[in-house]
């Protein structure tokens, strides 16, 4: 049976929950992620995408995440880094795309929710260097031509969703696409590939499934879908967890268009496992996803429970 992975955006903790999701998904059923027929990665997962693609195996990336490499020394007198504390730079001043809010105007009904907010956040000033140093660790510079994978990020002038690795997408590498998939709207100045700008591909959808239903692409009879920034379960109670609780809607808002997409690949035939982070793996993420601080921390919970979630899985698809 082929089959289809789909890694959603995510943020450095979403990054470092859907490698130990994949981590024991592989143990529970014998599996190797490497050996997807079809890969889909958005943000924080397309650079997961990208490495499994490059014959990167999940292990690898856990132990990256465990035991992190010491983190290069500051130069004397250099500003400290916000980026180590989970923070984005001072952003530049005004909308960071009038050509998309002029686009939403005349056709608000085209574009998600989230694509107004993006065009009117400032551009970001945060250096997109450290996020190709990231994405290239991992990634070859060529596409393979087995797994088929498509990196997604988002047009920053026109608001069009744009799946890179597809035929007549802009030519770039796995890891210029992977930069641009992950560059968040006002904290990252957007990325040029071919004369356009892209920012991260989740402002168009958390996971982008639907793209396995693409006539390009070989038909897949089973799916398996990790949404890190989606949530499991029910989100606490205002007067019990205020922060946790618009969190939680937060998240379900997010996960919302992803369910729907979910829903047409099962309508399509193609059996469909998907998984987001309870409230036990919310609790130690908590509203920073981009705090690298707490990446260890983050796996080594996801690893005991995304593993009970394996446990008894029966292929229905059902969550």
């Amino acid at each position: 049976m082929s089959f289809g992975l789909v890694l959603g955006t995510g943020g450095q903790l979403g990054y470092a929950w859907m490698v130990a999701a994949l981590t024991t998904w592989e143990r529970a059923t014998g599996r190797d992620a490497r050996d997807a027929d079809v890969m889909v990665g958005t943000s924080a997962g397309s650079v997961v995408a990208a490495a499994l693609a490059s014959g990167v195996p999940v292990s690898d990336m856990l132990a990256s995440l465990l035991d992190p490499p010491p983190a290069p020394s500051r130069p004397r007198g250099a500003p400290r880094s916000t980026a180590r504390r989970g923070l984005p730079p001072m952003p530049r001043i005004g909308p960071g795309s009038l050509r998309l809010l002029g686009e939403i105007a005349r056709r608000p009904r085209r574009f998600p929710p989230l694509a107004f907010g993006a065009a009117l956040l400032p551009t970001g000033r945060g250096d997109t260097t450290g996020l190709h140093r990231w994405a290239t660790k991992w990634a070859h510079e060529q596409w393979p031509e087995h797994p088929q994978v498509r990196i997604v990020a988002m047009d920053y002038d026109s608001g069009a969703r744009v799946p890179f690795g597809r035929r007549g997408a802009p030519p770039a590498t796995m890891a210029e696409a992977a930069t641009a998939s992950c560059a968040v709207p006002g904290w990252f100045s957007p990325v040029r590939i071919g004369g356009r700008r892209y920012v991260d591909g989740g402002v168009c959808s958390a996971t982008s499934a639907d793209l396995l239903l693409d006539a390009d692409l070989p038909r897949v009879d089973e799916a398996l879908v990790l949404a890190p920034l989606a949530r499991t379960g029910a989100a606490p109670t205002v007067w019990s967890d205020p922060v946790g609780a618009t969190d939680g809607w937060l998240r379900g808002l997010i996960g919302g268009r992803s369910d729907r997409e979910v829903a047409r690949l099962r309508a399509a035939g193609i059996v469909v496992t998907e998984h987001a982070p309870d409230a036990e793996d919310r609790a130690v993420t908590g509203w920073n996803v981009m705090d690298p601080r707490k990446q260890a921390e983050v796996a080594q919970v996801a690893l005991r429970t995304t593993a009970a979630r394996w446990v008894g899985e029966d292929r229905t698809g059902e969550r």
